[in-house]
């Protein structure tokens, strides 16, 4: 995996999730549980921060990219849990486990 690929699904999964969370928001009940809300937060905002790293070549990328990877498969899992059949759910389950997978390997 190369640096540009990860920074490339870093910027997707941070767009992905915050389109998530507004979508949570509007549909409410399950979605809009707060530790959901709180991930999909988490991750969009680890996963910028991975990506500013990265651009940057700052020497501590890797450290970062490791704790993103843990994040996204978290946010994945609440995905998933909360999802059924939602697509939009459905789409940041699979962004945020490609992110992670890549993010993993960048802190190899």
């Amino acid at each position: 995996m190369d640096m540009r690929t990860c920074i490339a699904l870093c910027s997707e999964c941070h767009q992905v999730c915050l389109e998530t969370l507004t979508h949570c928001i509007g549909v409410g009940g399950r979605h809009a549980e707060a530790a959901h809300l709180q991930i999909l937060l988490d991750c969009a905002d680890i996963c910028r921060t991975a990506e500013d790293l990265m651009l940057r070549r700052s020497d501590r990328h890797a450290l970062t990219c490791g704790l993103c990877a843990e994040i996204c498969e978290r946010c994945a899992e609440s995905c998933r849990r909360i999802g059924g059949d939602d697509g939009q759910m459905e789409r940041c389950w699979a962004t945020c486990r490609r992110c992670a997978e890549a993010c993993r390997q960048m802190a190899a």
